[in-house]
């Protein structure tokens, strides 16, 4: 790969876990001597300014979306929400009523910023950010969508367990679209200002996503056989759309700096000591203010009523069980226990960490891994679960929601470690403290069951091996590269040197 004067823009949302996977290859390009811009909000300014890449914030750019109504996306959506008299405790449907309508305030500012860019290539998040693949077609240049979900299939039961939680069935969904006037008015708009073609309903099968199906080609972090199975109707309907799937694995970041909190000369020397590491992550979701799957939120039962534990009392759980199994009194006693905590300021409130535990707000997860864990308690999200895999990591995933529990179930199928469910039990607060105690023995169990079986590393590793060939970063910025310099809009021709696509979960056991 010569170095060359392409422009590559990057349009992703403030979620850190569909944004992470695109930094290394916008790292590698701005090593290659092009010129990356990323268009994305401040709470990621720092990494994505580490990788050379030029930030543009998404609130600035694109006033008439965000203009009075608040200076981030969560923010913006409770104000627009209330504009349209949408039901607020209704997030996902009204994200996919609101859909059109955001692109089409979004594309004004967009187009300007990329007026001035020129780019040869957008890529974009096609789950989070399908802003990027309309405005490259309103402009007429390549578009690549990076798929950070186990493969397309995987947004069908994303799709639906959201909606289930929501009490609206896909029909009811594709029926409210359909009538909603902003919605319409917003299509038209798309069409006739633009040249964006979009659809008022939704797309006949479930999980379906114009990003990927109007894409050059469609990148995916995992191996094909990794992927979740699609349904009949979603592999017809993106076949009919010429989408091209690439599994090229997982993208892994070179060593950053950022946000290490010193955290990793601590995980360094102690395995120069010999001391095992044990790392602790419940994700970004679990710890944070989504209504529904957040910090205090709690998922609700058929009579639409909360239950279970909040995301508060899963993690604190968790962790306890964490401390339980390998808490020591003194520092440099047994197990070094790195915990991610979050941002909450009560994340620790009425725990007591035992000495040989760190907890931070953030970790510099890859670099920790690469620089060796023996076991990782996670909550199975896609990335943290392809990273646990792609180091040759045993885990315990404790799940919350949606991709997690499929991937829970992926770990115990490769034999790469257990999982324990999430408790949902009705009744009051003195239930959900029993459910959390019974919760907290399981997860220590668990741990210590997994830390002591040689076979979940051995699998573990067998999984690294594959994943090491699936093409990974290497892949990923010869296939964009390819795409820049053909310079049009027709669907790549691409080959994976992954096994072959859309395996059912019964071949997992062979990686």
């Amino acid at each position: 790969m010569a170095s060359g004067n392409l422009c590559f823009v990057f349009i992703f949302p403030t979620h850190v876990g569909h944004t992470n996977p695109s930094l290394p290859i916008a790292r590698r390009l701005v090593e290659l001597g092009h010129e990356v811009h990323y268009v994305c909000h401040d709470p990621l300014r720092l990494k994505i300014e580490a990788t050379g890449a030029v930030f543009h914030s998404a609130v600035q750019c694109e006033p008439e979306l965000y203009l009075g109504r608040g200076t981030n996306f969560f923010s913006m959506l409770t104000h627009i929400e209330e504009e349209f008299g949408l039901d607020p405790e209704k997030v996902v449907v009204a994200l996919w009523q609101l859909q059109n309508v955001m692109i089409a305030k979004v594309l004004p500012g967009l187009l300007r910023l990329l007026g001035e860019l020129k780019p040869d290539v957008i890529i974009a998040c096609p789950v989070a950010s399908p802003e990027g693949s309309a405005a490259a077609e309103a402009i007429g240049r390549p578009f690549v969508a990076l798929n950070t979900f186990a493969g397309p299939g995987a947004m069908s039961t994303a799709v639906g367990v959201s909606l289930a939680a929501e009490k609206v069935t896909y029909q009811e969904l594709d029926l409210l679209r359909r009538t909603f006037p902003a919605n319409i008015a917003a299509v038209r708009q798309l069409k006739e200002e633009f040249g964006v073609r979009r659809e008022a309903g939704l797309p006949f099968a479930l999980g379906f996503l114009d990003s990927i199906g109007n894409a050059v080609f469609t990148l995916s972090t995992t191996l094909e056989d990794l992927e979740d199975p699609m349904s009949p109707d979603l592999k017809r309907d993106y076949a009919a759309a010429g989408a091209t799937l690439v599994a090229v694995g997982p993208l892994l970041d070179h060593v950053q700096a950022v946000g290490a909190c010193g955290i990793l000369a601590k995980v360094k020397a102690a395995r120069a000591t010999g001391r095992q590491v044990v790392l602790v992550s419940m994700g970004t979701v679990v710890t944070g203010d989504m209504l529904f799957w957040g910090w205090r939120g709690r998922p609700t039962g058929e009579d639409g009523q909360p239950r279970g534990l909040s995301g508060k009392e899963l993690c604190q759980a968790a962790w306890s069980g964490a401390f339980d199994a390998f808490g020591a009194s003194d520092a440099e006693e047994g197990a070094l226990i790195v915990v991610a905590v979050g941002t909450q300021t009560d994340a620790l409130d009425g725990l007591t960490p035992p000495a040989n535990a760190i907890c931070c707000p953030f970790l510099p997860q890859v670099d920790i891994l690469r620089a060796g864990v023996d076991l990782f308690l996670t909550h199975g999200g896609q990335n943290s679960f392809t990273k646990s895999l792609a180091h040759g990591t045993p885990v315990v995933v404790c799940p919350g929601f949606s991709d997690q529990i499929t991937n829970s179930h992926k770990a115990i199928a490769l034999g790469v470690g257990l999982k324990v469910d999430r408790p949902n039990p009705e009744g009051g607060q003195h239930v959900a403290a029993v459910a959390a105690a019974q919760y907290r023995r399981d997860v220590r169990s668990a741990l210590l069951q997994v830390m002591a079986g040689r076979q979940f590393a051995a699998a573990a590793n067998n999984c690294a091996e594959r994943l090491s060939r699936a093409g990974g970063v290497n892949l990923a910025v010869d296939l964009v590269l390819q795409a820049a310099k053909r310079g049009d809009k027709s669907k790549a021709q691409v080959k994976s040197a992954a096994t072959p696509m859309r395996q059912s979960p019964a071949s997992f056991a062979g990686c």
